[in-house]
């Protein structure tokens, strides 16, 4: 770990998300609200086929599709349609997990430099740290739509390496996420990497480990000093 001032990308989804709520849509239109984590899951899956495969990948387009897939079969309260928006409006609308305001404010006063970086839309990131007050914080909010493949692809890491103007090789890039496969595409593409194991978890073994690891966003700055 470094004294010094880093870049700190931080994934997006679950890293900084609370998605409650989308268990919440899920209950509100009929559906069980534990369908949230398999749809999820299968927005991932889906997005990695398809960078795996050289193609593109929308993340609102895979999450609007596999809402639809997920709600098709299931006896609902509001038309199919209805309960798709439902979902991905609330998905769209999450709110920042409770320990991450601090925690980038903490990052922000050592003069660390702060970037999100998502598989989606980059202006999602931008509303929920603005909503908590937050967002003057980052040096910049960074989506992989139209410059690189999805995470955990090399060139997403070094794109956005390229587009802060940051040198891998001095040792400050660090990527902070959930996912243990982010985790391991970063290290793997040269940054160093803090894994937020907020559920008390076993890392998988299948992945290059972490640099370092914390229980919440309030431990982050002590992990730089």
């Amino acid at each position: 770990m470094t004294s010094s001032p880093a870049t700190i990308f931080f994934d997006v989804n679950e890293t900084l998300s609370d998605l409650t709520p989308v268990g919440d849509a899920l209950d509100a239109v009929g559906a069980n609200r534990e369908i949230a984590s398999s749809w999820f899951a299968s927005i991932l899956r889906d997005g990695f086929a398809l960078t795996a495969a050289g193609s593109e990948a929308r993340f609102l387009a895979i999450a609007t599709a596999n809402a639809r897939e997920a709600l098709g079969s299931i006896t609902l309260r509001l038309p199919l349609d209805d309960a798709v928006d439902a979902v991905i409006s609330a998905f769209s609308n999450v709110s920042l997990h409770s320990d991450v305001a601090s925690g980038i404010r903490a990052l922000q006063q050592e003069d660390h430099r702060l970037f999100t970086l998502s598989n989606g839309p980059a202006n999602n990131a931008e509303r929920m740290l603005a909503d908590a007050g937050i967002a003057d914080a980052m040096a910049g909010f960074l989506s992989v739509e139209g410059h690189s493949p999805w995470k955990p692809a090399r060139a997403s890491y070094e794109s956005a390496l390229t587009r802060t103007g940051t040198q891998v090789s001095s040792a400050s890039a660090y990527l902070v996420a959930v996912h243990p496969w982010d985790i391991h595409g970063a290290i793997a593409a040269g940054l160093l990497a803090i894994w937020v194991n907020r559920g008390n978890k076993t890392y998988p073994e299948h992945f290059l480990k972490p640099t370092t690891s914390v229980t919440s966003f309030h431990e982050l700055a002590s992990a730089f000093q």
